[in-house]
């Protein structure tokens, strides 16, 4: 990972020194909100997303960092939402804000910090972007409202990939599009890149240790309990040849390593 990070390291490094100057601290509240934000993160959309970009010769335009800087703001945001959500006291192995300060500061910062995304959206004074944005959020929304009313019930796999594409594909998809429609970049092909990296990051995820044990506990089906876990591995690998195709387009060089090399990890 570390290889592959190092190929868009300039830009990485400016997000984070963004992070670091977001705010201004005036309690504890704050001061564990900024720690959360500074703390270990892999920042996967703003990696993929530059990649893809550079992959193509572009140069990462200051609206293509604000809109990297929205997105990593509205995934975290996302996160604090969910702890209360699933009542989960540990984020990126730490007691998270819901276990410090309760249910009511959980979901306080993560209006706070989403409405900042917002605010560094309008910036970028792109009423196309914009729109992205507001549908993933939308998205996110309906999507965790359905998964949550399907807790200890019957879920197909239909009713699981839909979820998971409002959950975590619509945000990949706003922020690669956003980015290929900024710099000049074939749309339709960003959003089939997007669509098929960002439910084959979930459905990797859901494989992991700590979030089946998760899940378990809060009664959420996966594709692992709806279908087994040879066949999620099968479904996982037919969205990585659909990804493939995709890959087709996109010319030879260190940044395409980079993404094929970051789909194996998955």
């Amino acid at each position: 990972m570390d290889k592959i990070r190092a190929l868009v390291s300039d830009e990485l490094n400016m997000i984070e020194e963004r992070f670091s100057n977001l705010f201004e601290i005036k309690n504890n509240a704050f001061r564990d909100l900024n720690d959360f934000l500074l703390g270990k993160s892999k920042r996967i959309r703003s990696l993929i997303c530059l990649l893809y970009l550079k992959s193509f010769g572009k140069i990462v335009q200051k609206e293509i960092m604000d809109v990297l800087f929205s997105t990593e703001l509205i995934h975290n945001a996302s996160l604090l939402h969910d702890d209360v959500v699933d009542n989960s006291t540990i984020r990126r192995g730490v007691p998270n804000i819901y276990y410090k300060h309760g249910p009511k500061i959980s979901v306080l910062t993560g209006d706070y910090i989403l409405s900042i995304a917002v605010e560094k959206l309008l910036g970028v004074n792109n009423p196309a972007v914009m729109h992205l944005f507001l549908d993933a959020t939308k998205r996110m929304s309906e999507a965790e409202i359905i998964q949550f009313e399907g807790r200890s019930g019957n879920v197909s796999i239909e009713r699981y990939l839909e979820i998971v594409n409002g959950k975590t594909a619509s945000l990949f998809r706003a922020c690669i599009k956003s980015a290929a429609l900024i710099s000049g970049l074939e749309v339709s092909l960003a959003e089939r890149f997007a669509d098929n990296f960002g439910i084959i990051f979930q459905i990797n995820n859901d494989l992991s240790p700590e979030s089946v044990e998760n899940d378990k506990n809060n009664g959420t089906a996966t594709a692992i309990d709806i279908i087994g876990i040879e066949k999620t591995l099968d479904l996982k690998d037919n969205y990585k040849k659909e990804l493939s195709k995709v890959l087709i387009n996109i010319p030879e060089n260190c940044y395409k390593k980079g993404i094929e090399d970051l789909i194996e990890l998955l």
